[in-house]
């Protein structure tokens, strides 16, 4: 279960994840060994799952991204699977939701340019034969985008 104290840290961890120890125990009122033995906690726990750095994708030359709607043919299992392992293993494919609805899954796709796009719709859209249909979205601009989760109390 979640304290105030562990609610707090993990919302200036999702802010900087470079903070110090110390400047995390300044900011939530408790002691260096208490921020680390509740960090410590937090990470065996599972709670935190990764700390990365987040880069700005046009510096890789990625400048396009596309939300792509993907209607399987079937809901099989095993269809469901594979897809979600070739969605895994696809770079371009930054985020992929099995959802309920009219798509079976929302995939967040960022490549180059429309040759980048095409080729990937080639290999992983259009030439799977589980795949009834596709809707793909181009984004205009990103309105707003976060990575941290809110660490409201319940």
């Amino acid at each position: 279960m979640l304290d105030a104290y562990d609610r707090k840290l993990l919302a200036l961890l999702q802010d900087d994840a470079r903070q110090t120890h110390d400047a995390l125990a300044e900011a939530v009122n408790l002691s260096p060994t208490a921020v680390t033995r509740r960090l410590k906690r937090l990470r065996s726990e599972g709670l935190i799952r990764r700390e990365v750095a987040l880069v700005d994708p046009a510096l890789f030359g990625r400048t396009l991204r596309l939300v792509v709607n993907v209607m399987m043919q079937r809901a099989q299992a095993p269809l469901v699977d594979a897809f979600k392992a070739a969605m895994e293993a696809a770079p371009e494919v930054m985020e992929c939701y099995n959802v309920t609805g009219r798509p079976d899954f929302v995939l967040i796709v960022l490549v180059r340019d429309m040759g980048d796009y095409e080729r990937f719709a080639r290999a992983h859209l259009m030439n799977n034969p589980h795949v009834r249909e596709f809707e793909s979205l181009v984004v205009i601009n990103t309105c707003k985008y976060r990575t941290a989760v809110p660490a409201d109390p319940d």
